[in-house]
């Protein structure tokens, strides 16, 4: 009997935890708002090394990003960039099916509300370090170097201001894959499960 209330203690904590997270995270999108939504419009890109990038990314703009999440289910997730220069916090909902379009809202925080709000973290922390450089045709890209259990893995993104914009853009020659659609790289995914198996 003493195990089945224990069991029955962790389940009961759980599911209010969950509860607990949930209404925060629809608490902070609709009435905490510190700006309007905002839709994030961007497309993803698969390197096959950082060698393949033919920009001088000692002349890009460097983020060593700490990710973390609190929850996947809403998207609620927590950036310490350059360690501790300042923190954000970030959610995002209704991604369009070929995963081009989500809405977002991102709010500054303090250390301390970063520090408390990571005691609620699931899955893996992902580390990378972001390098963003113009293209010089008007586009800013983003690359991420992954590092860890996700150790090899390269990204190239790039924002657009409209899915017309985003569709048309030919993508460059030096990417192995698109992989905007293919939920298995969003960085939710990968600090559930690491790199796919392809």
């Amino acid at each position: 009997m003493k195990n089945i209330k224990k069991k029955n203690n962790t389940f009961i904590f759980v599911f209010i935890t969950t509860i607990l997270l949930v209404g925060l995270g629809i608490f902070l999108f609709k009435y905490l708002r510190q700006e309007p939504d905002t839709k994030e419009i961007e497309r993803k890109w698969l390197i096959s090394s950082v060698e393949d990038i033919p920009y001088d990314l000692s002349k890009a703009d460097k983020y060593d990003i700490y990710q973390s999440y609190i929850s996947f289910s809403p998207e609620m997730r927590l950036r310490n960039v350059n360690n501790g220069e300042f923190y954000i916090f970030t959610i995002k909902s209704n991604m369009s099916i070929d995963g081009l379009i989500r809405d977002e809202v991102e709010y500054y925080i303090t250390k301390e509300e970063y520090e408390h709000l990571l005691t609620k973290k699931e899955g893996t922390t992902i580390h990378k370090i972001r390098y963003s450089i113009p293209d010089g045709k008007g586009n800013k890209l983003q690359f991420d170097l992954f590092f860890d259990d996700l150790d090899g893995l390269v990204y190239l993104e790039i924002e657009f201001d409209s899915e017309k914009e985003a569709k048309d853009y030919i993508q460059p020659s030096w990417v192995k894959k698109d992989v905007t659609s293919d939920k298995r790289y969003k960085n939710q995914s990968l600090s559930q499960f690491g790199i796919p198996k392809d």
